[in-house]
């Protein structure tokens, strides 16, 4: 196997999530979808959501989550109030100061998610952010579908040198 190999097929991987994740955005308009992305850098992240704003039909409003904020589903409603966007995408969790605190409470108030954010929310994780989300909101993590995105070997080479 060549070294090119990897890179190419990380980025036709992340292009073939790319596109599923624009199909289920575009497919849930008007409705709550909670969609896990999961990715570990950040730059990555930052390049597909520009992308996916490129190749989706859907208007696409990203949240960048406030370190001190304790509870997203508030952090939410405050953004957006009484507007109802076409996606939200939640970036930032993995700089809330506590993480624990805020996973727990979007798991207890779950229903509200659905009963009042009628658009598909998409959020950003990390390898990390997924353990907690898994260990504090199981629930809430098992409404959700994810689609991952690795960064390529030769990406991660340059990263590194």
């Amino acid at each position: 196997m060549s070294p090119q190999q990897p890179s190419e097929d990380d980025h036709v991987n992340n292009d073939r999530s790319l596109a599923q994740l624009a199909w289920a955005i575009e497919s849930s308009v008007g409705q709550f979808k909670l969609i896990l992305a999961r990715c570990n850098y950040a730059s990555l992240r930052d390049r597909l959501i520009s992308r996916l704003q490129e190749i989706c039909q859907v208007e696409i409003r990203v949240l960048a989550v406030q370190q001190s904020r304790k509870t997203l589903y508030t952090a939410i409603q405050e953004e957006f109030g009484e507007e109802i966007p076409g996606c939200v995408m939640v970036v930032g969790l993995e700089s809330v100061q506590n993480l624990s605190v805020m996973l727990t409470s979007a798991n207890q108030v779950r229903e509200e998610f659905r009963k009042n954010f009628a658009f598909p929310l998409v959020l950003w994780i990390d390898d990390e952010i997924y353990k907690q989300l898994i260990q504090f909101a199981p629930d809430l993590e098992s409404w959700a579908t994810t689609r991952n995105f690795d960064i390529s070997t030769q990406e991660l080479v340059d990263f590194i040198i």
